[in-house]
């Protein structure tokens, strides 16, 4: 892994960089598995989500060790005196709102809007990279991102249902924009960080503000079984240092827009997990929506060769 992540990301990135894409699909299909393993867990909500991050700790900070003495950018202890600390900080604050806001719409809206809303996270990150870091996109990227949020539209059945705005679709998108704020928070810390320290740095921030999360949402904060354990262990494992952490090599490599569209397909891919671990068939919303979103992955695959 410290191959692909001790690279600095160069002044001008190429069209579309492979190492990046390679990461970014490695790292959704990764976070895909986030609502299977959450369906398992035995604790509350904001707790499975605090036990993921305290969980990847460890491995992330082996991770930014190696990157860092691979690359030769010092010891730990300038971990927090390099340029960047301040965007990874904001990033881990940013992504404990995302999981406060999300958790706390579910109750409140429905499953269709919740699902569809948050999913708006990527695209508002496009337009705030090309309002705040001046991105130039493509009109093919725009087109494939069209195409993509219809077919999130479609999968989360938001087109048959109505979208009202309520307080839980309020809530939803202020999730949508915290998350929205991270991934551009993260883009600017990997300008100057390595994808390790980043996500190292996000994460401790963000595990001390789930803190204040679930000592508010009370509920079961410690696993009840051997199974709980590994659940949480398995999110911290597999969504937060493998999804997350391949998360912050793609943002570094790719344009702002293709980074959207293929976090536009985790649902997607959730639902497939689903249908094969828990044996729940595919709905013709979903399968059109899918069909929708991969054509637009492959879209701006093709026209940013």
């Amino acid at each position: 892994m410290s191959d692909i992540v001790s690279t600095p990301r160069p002044a001008s990135l190429p069209a579309l960089d492979s190492v990046g894409l390679g990461a970014m699909i490695a790292s959704v299909l990764a976070i895909a598995w986030s609502p299977i393993l959450i369906r398992f867990a035995d604790v509350a909500p904001a707790a499975a989500a605090f036990w993921r991050l305290v969980f990847s700790l460890p491995v992330l900070f082996v991770w930014a060790e190696a990157e860092r003495r691979r690359a030769g950018r010092g010891s730990m202890a300038s971990l927090l005196t390099r340029p960047g600390l301040l965007a990874a900080s904001l990033a881990g604050v940013a992504f404990a709102a995302d999981l406060a806001f999300y958790h706390a719409a579910l109750p409140l809206t429905s499953v269709a809007n919740a699902s569809f809303i948050s999913n708006l996270a990527p695209v508002a990150s496009v337009v705030a990279g090309f309002v705040l870091l001046r991105d130039r996109i493509r009109p093919a990227v725009l087109g494939a991102l069209a195409i993509a949020l219809v077919g999130v539209a479609v999968t989360s059945g938001a087109h048959r249902t109505g979208l009202t705005m309520g307080r839980g679709d309020l809530l939803a998108l202020g999730a949508a924009l915290a998350y929205a704020f991270y991934l551009v928070a993260l883009r600017v810390a990997r300008n100057t960080r390595l994808a390790a320290d980043a996500s190292l740095v996000s994460t401790v921030v963000a595990s001390i503000g789930l803190i204040a999360i679930v000592l508010v949402e009370g509920g079961t904060f410690l696993p009840q079984s051997p199974q709980g354990w590994a659940v949480v262990i398995g999110l911290g494992l597999i969504c937060q240092v493998l999804g997350q952490g391949l998360s912050a090599v793609g943002i570094g490599r790719l344009p702002a827009g293709v980074v959207a569209i293929i976090l536009l397909s985790h649902p997607v891919l959730s639902a497939i997990i689903a249908y094969f671990v828990f044996g729940e068939a595919l709905s013709l919303d979903q399968l059109v929506g899918g069909v929708l979103i991969l054509a637009a992955v492959m879209m701006t695959r093709i026209n940013m060769k």
